[in-house]
């Protein structure tokens, strides 16, 4: 039987590739959703300097502190295995001493010399011109809805850009316009290889989608958030659920009317949850790729 452990690697880390603001004029942000070109190897940074991601083989977690174009990562990962593929991953994040930001990748570097190449990834939701609303999951796993159909399916990251497959559908009908666009949408989807990313639009293949706020959202703390098309919320907090309504204007949401069940847990848990629902109901969240405020970071889930 295979046994889970932990194991905390102090990694000396340079920055991921930069996406929500700046440190400086010179150094860009590392907080992003990132990626190793033709793997699966993924990491997130969050602007409050907290670390997920999945190497080859484990899920790593943890902190980083920045400082000009020097970022320092505390790490601990699961060890579900401990193959020569993973600990060659580690070994170069723990060799990094430097990066640079060029073509919309990070470069990290040790000693001067290229170990690894991040670019930014795919996820979160996004709707087209058409009103498709397409969602990508950390677990490599989509899904979109139509004006008549559900479609799921898988991607992956090539060395080039990306590419879906297993495709399915609910094969529901509707009008002829209507199924005219999911055609075009699919099609497209199938002929998409590469994407980019810039203000908050993604460019995929002959699709162009804008982000949404729609979808599941989490905190490095593990506090969930659903964002439903109604305008309607609910999560799972330390020790209840809580839900209700939420408003989005000119990249902000506000959270209203917020309520939850009323279960007893630990003292810890109920001060932190109190503070949670404090910040949440008080304060504007930035959109975009997290939902910020003071003292609190969504990602998607």
């Amino acid at each position: 039987m295979r046994k889970t452990a932990f194991v905390v690697l102090a990694l000396a880390l340079v920055g991921i590739v930069a996406a929500a603001g700046c440190i400086s004029t010179e150094t860009q942000s590392p907080a992003g959703d990132w990626y190793v070109p033709g793997t699966d190897i993924t990491m997130t940074i969050t602007p409050d300097g907290s670390v997920l991601g999945q190497a080859p083989q484990n899920s790593f977690f943890g902190s980083c502190t920045i400082d000009g174009d020097k970022i320092v990562f505390n790490i601990a990962a699961t060890l579900m295995t401990d193959s020569e593929e993973e600990r060659a991953f580690f070994a170069a994040l723990n060799s990094v001493d430097s990066f640079k930001v060029e073509n919309g990748k990070l470069v990290l570097m040790s000693e001067g010399k290229e170990v690894l190449t991040f670019a930014q990834a795919l996820v979160g939701t996004f709707v087209t011109e058409d009103g498709i609303t397409i969602t990508f999951n950390k677990d490599m796993t989509f899904s979109a809805n139509g004006p008549v159909n559900l479609f799921s399916g898988s991607y992956a990251y090539t060395e080039n850009g990306i590419e879906f497959s297993d495709a399915l559908s609910t094969m529901a009908f509707g009008s002829e316009e209507d199924m005219a666009a999911e055609a075009a949408f699919l099609a497209a989807l199938a002929e998409a290889k590469t994407f980019s990313v810039e203000n908050g639009k993604i460019t995929l293949g002959k699709l162009t989608l804008t982000a949404s706020v729609v979808g599941n959202w989490m905190t490095v703390d593990g506090i969930t958030l659903t964002l439903a098309e109604d305008g309607t919320f609910a999560g799972q907090a330390p020790v209840n659920n809580y839900f209700g309504e939420y408003e989005v204007k000119d990249g902000k949401v506000t959270f209203k009317n917020v309520a939850s069940t009323k279960m007893m847990g630990a003292e810890e848990d109920m001060a932190a949850e109190d503070a949670f629902f404090k910040a949440l109901a008080e304060n504007t969240f930035a959109a975009g790729q997290f939902l910020t405020a003071d003292g609190i970071t969504f990602v998607h889930a």
